[in-house]
Parts: structure tokens; sequence; C-alpha cells
């Protein structure tokens, strides 16, 4: 061989470029996953947390969504489910109140959550409620958020 020392720095070289190519993902040594912040915060904010159908002060427990963020311009639609009971309207010009039932779409606006006041005294099940926001313009998710409402003494709904 003519030039040994040319050669072996070819193959030095050639080591080092393929060791750092090997790789095909980066490493992870604690397993983490990477998390993309939210842009659009959503929450429900309930006007009382107890609540009973007995009471002639409130149709029911008001919720309200709280909406925060990189919100987009234009109309928001909010999408409110609920698993027990039911939501109802309530608002101006004319406070008619409006039943809605276990679903009900509006535009960001305040709902009610009641429940049948039939049965009373009988065990009733943990509620669980719904709020989804969708940019009414893409029709694309923005953000959902959950509420539970449990049970206290003499049929009466706690939130929160």
């Amino acid at each position: 061989m003519k030039y040994p020392i040319l050669v072996i720095l070819i193959v030095g070289i050639a080591a080092i470029v393929a060791a750092g190519c090997t790789a095909t993902s980066p490493a992870n040594p604690q397993n983490v996953t990477a998390t993309i912040p939210a842009i659009v915060t959503v929450g429900i904010q309930p006007d009382i947390t107890r609540y009973t159908v007995l009471m002639s002060s409130a149709p029911g427990i008001g919720l309200s969504p709280t909406i925060t963020g990189l919100v987009p311009a234009g109309n928001l639609t909010t999408v409110w489910t609920t698993d027990y009971g039911h939501f109802l309207i309530w608002q101006a010009p004319d406070y008619t109140v409006q039943d809605a039932g276990s679903s009900v779409t509006t535009n960001g606006t305040k709902v009610y959550w009641t429940y049948p006041g039939t049965n009373a005294g009988v065990s009733r099940p943990p509620v669980h409620i719904t709020l989804t926001v969708i940019d009414a313009a893409t029709n694309t998710t923005l953000g959902q958020a959950e509420q539970t409402i449990g049970w206290g003494a003499n049929d009466t709904a706690v939130i929160g």
C-alpha cells in the first residue's frame, strides 16, 4: 500500500459519519411525550353550587362557558350534553323558560341544568356535563370541558 495513512484517515472519517447517521429517531431517555400547548382553554362556570327543584329563585344551575386563549374571529358554537337531567334556556327579552333536552347547541350563551323532581329521595346517579366549543367557520373542535354534579341531602344537586 502506497498511502496507508490516507486509507486509515478515510476509513475513520467514514466510520464517524456512519455512526452519526444510524439513529432513526432522537433518543428519549425519560420516555417523555412532547405536547403542544392548548391554544384555547374551555371551562364551565356554575352560577350556584347547590340546587334543588324546590328552589323558586332559579330554574336550575346556571352554566356559563368560559373560553380563553386564541379564539378565532367569528362565531363560536357551544354544545352542551348531560347524561342525566336536561338543559333549559332562560334569557332576554322575555325570560321564558324553554326545555332544551339533554343536548343543546348555543352560540356561547348560558344554559341551565335541572333534573326531574319526581321520585324524591330516590338515589340519583352522578351527573356528567360536557361542553364542547367549536369554531363555526371551520367546524373544528377548539376545546372541551367537563363538570360533575353530585348529590347531597334532600335531593340537592351539588356542583363544584
